[in-house]
């Protein structure tokens, strides 16, 4: 009974969950590597604060997310998912290579450039950050994209087109160990990538930041190319299988032919008008966004007070990795023994709401105890250090609930729709819906910012909005709890004959 909640894989199955945890590990090797570069980079290197974020967010990352879904669009209706997802791995790994060997060492040649080029836009003092920190704000988008591309709309895609509700079921949970697996294993690696001794005895650069990156961004390398080998290993035995061995009939699944996506009716546009006709992919899509901007607002105030703690750059990324390090764990733990066994023993309407209820508490904490900080209120302790570790705690149980339960309910709602509506259900709330909840996050603090300050002013502030957001999530979580109850209902072969409106209405 417990080997059944904790690891309920097939012995026939390890193969296929083998490759598929290890893609999953090693993407999120990358991202959270990435994570750590690019808050030393916006945050902590030279002239940066975390101010910027917003900005970046809302005049980057956000239309970047949306060119990147409308591209993948395009591309799913001519090619193989195994074409799409090297491609789009190899133009990511190409950009942090010149950015880190190029880009980066030559920066301050290419901002002479463009500001005399560009003077005139230099004049505009709220936006002039988008031009001075460009090479940190292309590095940000595309490090912010890596997971959101490679893992959240084409692996998570391919994964929905190969796998029935049941073999899902038991499938992601320990499936998103490999999230915490990632994350543990990139905090050491960072930690020695960014520390005094890799820097003394194997030094890429006079400079200790310009040489820790040079050795991130070749750990980076290495763990994509591994990832591309075993995607395309996964698919040649995935694209072999034809039916999977079950223990009674009804679970049999007919394993889709590799049907071209030019055939399906796909774009951007037809996605966005199939998810608004949806009430279940409209209610996923405000939890996703709601999500999002509550754990985003407190994430910018955290980070602005970590740059008060470590205000050198290596400091910054090596302190990053410890979280990452911890995040890990806390995600281990979640995905190991918390995810599968609420999942089986629980209502969807229950399991749900569980995330939206931990982000109303673990926010309200940390925004209430930043109020009373500013107040004096913690005689005896240094108010620094407790914003710190209070904001180190938001930073890493937000992220574990969001990277366990929380994805493996938004994928499993998925499994019931119709092949057409998975996929752009999938384009719009993971290719944007994420997007979308980072640049309301970051409007919501630029205009916090032009009214009553920076972030350490607005914080209070900031900590409302948030905690709006988080209770915003409530509504939505039971609404799709109760669909999701009423779609498990029809037998396989119901689900086959009828569209994705019909299952969940």
């Amino acid at each position: 009974m417990f080997k059944k909640i904790i690891f309920p894989i097939k012995r026939t199955e390890w193969t296929f969950f083998g490759a598929m945890l290890a893609i999953v590990c090693l993407i999120n090797i990358n991202f959270s590597i990435l994570r750590s570069m690019r808050n030393a980079l916006v945050v902590a290197d030279t002239g940066g604060s975390a101010a910027f974020i917003p900005y970046f967010e809302l005049f980057g990352t956000f239309p970047a997310s949306i060119v990147l879904t409308w591209v993948l669009s395009r591309l799913m209706r001519c090619f193989s998912l195994k074409f799409i997802f090297s491609t789009t791995l190899f133009f990511f790994m190409a950009f942090f290579i010149i950015f880190a060997f190029w880009i980066y060492p030559h920066r301050e040649q290419i901002h002479t450039l463009l500001e005399t080029k560009l003077g005139l836009f230099m004049e505009f003092s709220r936006f002039k950050v988008v031009f001075t920190h460009w090479p940190d704000m292309v590095f940000y988008i595309m490090s912010e994209l890596w997971k959101v591309a490679l893992l959240s709309v084409i692996f998570w895609g391919f994964l929905n087109q190969n796998l029935s509700l049941e073999e899902a079921k038991r499938f992601y949970p320990p499936l998103l160990l490999g999230t915490s697996i990632g994350t543990i294993l990139a905090g050491p690696i960072t930690v020695f990538c960014t520390s005094f001794f890799s820097w003394k005895y194997m030094a890429l650069s006079p400079q200790r930041w310009q040489h820790s990156l040079y050795l991130l961004t070749l750990c980076l390398l290495l763990c994509g190319l591994l990832t591309l080998f075993i995607f395309r290993s996964l698919f040649k035995k995935l694209q072999a299988r034809t039916v999977f061995a079950h223990e009674n009939s009804s679970d049999q699944i007919e394993v889709k032919k590799k049907e071209p996506f030019s055939s399906r009716l796909l774009s951007l546009s037809s996605s966005l008008r199939y998810l608004i006709k949806s009430p279940f992919l409209s209610s996923l899509f405000l939890l996703v966004i709601a999500e999002y901007v509550c754990y985003a607002l407190g994430e910018l105030i955290f980070l602005e007070t970590l740059k008060s703690k470590y205000p050198s750059p290596s400091d910054y990324c090596q302190y990053m990795g410890n979280l990452s390090f911890w995040m890990g764990i806390l995600t281990a733990l979640s995905a190991l023994i918390f995810t599968p066994q609420l999942l089986q023993a629980y209502r969807w309407t229950r399991t749900v709401l569980i995330t939206p209820i931990l982000m109303v508490a673990i926010t309200f904490s940390f925004f209430f105890a930043i109020y009373l900080g500013k107040f004096g209120l913690f005689a005896g302790a240094s108010p620094l250090m407790f914003a710190v570790i209070l904001g180190s705690i938001h930073f890493c149980i937000g992220r574990a609930a969001k990277y366990t339960l929380f994805d493996a309910i938004k994928e499993l709602a998925f499994i019931p729709l119709h092949p057409e509506a998975q996929i752009k259900g999938k384009l719009i709330i993971d290719g944007i819906g994420s997007r979308l909840g980072r640049g309301t996050s970051s409007f919501l603090s630029i205009v916090l910012f032009l009214i009553i300050g920076g972030p350490g002013e607005s914080a209070i502030f900031a900590g409302i909005l948030a905690i709006s957001f988080a209770l915003i999530m409530i509504p939505a979580g039971r609404f799709i709890g109760h669909e999701l109850e009423k779609a498990s209902k029809p037998s396989p072969s119901e689900t086959q004959n009828y569209p994705a409106t019909s299952l969940i209405e």
